[in-house]
């Protein structure tokens, strides 16, 4: 009974597993936009509230980057001289970690160019890869049919974005959709929609904003962790260089602003640059809802 059991039990997991995978597939049978029509304010308005948060969010991812540049820029001087070097390797410090030390050369971290994709059928309009990022999120069958208007890279692109940014809902896919340029469009000559109150020229000036925010974001998003692992181990090594008297008091007597940049990162507790970044406000707390 027991082995009956746990056979039955393992049969009810991979069912439900397989009712996770093929769940989106079925909502993109049941795809359909509402019949309500957005508007000019309504198109400005959740355009402008999108890009503050982010442009918010961008910062944030880019705040070890800084860190790094900034302990790059503040050593790269005193590196220079012989006689630092000398007292580095005296103390046993001489073995910088590689990462920084290749900041600290203006050297650009090595990029792996991702291996071409072989495209997959599109499943009733929507790339199979898009239905795999989705599959564990609750994705309502508006927005597949807002991404079944682009092209199988522009829905590719959409859904890390919904991903990043917590949007999985209609009203964002809604304004991907609107603010694709008309070469990622599945029907291209599609005339476009117009919307009162906003031209022609406002709308491309949109788009073109919206895909640097986009493209900005979503490169920060993917290096951000290993940012944040290159800034621990920079920090470990600023942490001993800071321990050591001789090299704080050369720093002191040859490099003092340098110095200052370097005691200003160590002041920020790790993990805390975000709150740094962005001080507490005083007041009342106000709520924005994002449509």
């Amino acid at each position: 009974m027991k082995a009956r059991g746990r056979v039955l039990g393992l049969e009810a997991a991979y069912q439900v597993l397989q009712n996770s995978r093929t769940r989106h597939a079925a909502l993109v049978e049941k795809m359909y936009e509402p019949a309500r029509l957005f508007t000019g304010p309504w198109l400005c308005r959740t355009y402008n509230a999108e890009c503050e948060r982010t442009r918010k969010l961008t910062a944030e991812a880019q705040i070890p980057r800084d860190r790094l540049e900034t302990i790059a820029g503040a050593m790269r001087d005193s590196l220079k001289q012989e006689r630092f070097r000398r007292l580095l390797s005296a103390e046993g410090l001489a073995a910088v970690p590689k990462t920084l030390a290749g900041r600290i050369d203006a050297e650009q971290p090595a990029q792996t160019p991702c291996p071409p994709v072989e495209p997959k059928p599109l499943i009733s309009g929507i790339s199979a890869e898009v239905l795999d990022l989705l599959q564990d999120w609750y994705v309502p069958p508006q927005v597949f049919a807002s991404l079944r208007k682009m092209v199988p890279a522009r829905q590719l692109k959409a859904a890390k974005l919904m991903i990043a940014l917590k949007r999985a809902n209609f009203h964002y896919a809604q304004l991907l959709s609107t603010l694709t340029p008309a070469s990622q469009l599945a029907d291209p000559y599609r005339p476009r929609r117009r919307f009162f109150g906003v031209t022609d020229q406002q709308l491309a000036a949109m788009e073109i904003e919206f895909e640097a925010l986009n493209d900005e974001f979503l490169y920060c998003a993917s290096f951000c962790g290993m940012w944040a692992l290159e800034l621990m181990a920079a920090r470990s090594y600023l942490d001993r260089l800071m321990e050591n008297a001789r090299v704080v008091r050369y720093l002191a007597q040859n490099f003092p602003e340098q110095l200052a940049k370097l005691q200003t990162i160590l002041d920020i507790p790790m993990g805390q640059e975000a709150l740094a970044f962005h001080p507490k406000r005083a007041g009342r707390k106000h709520r924005h809802l994002v449509f």
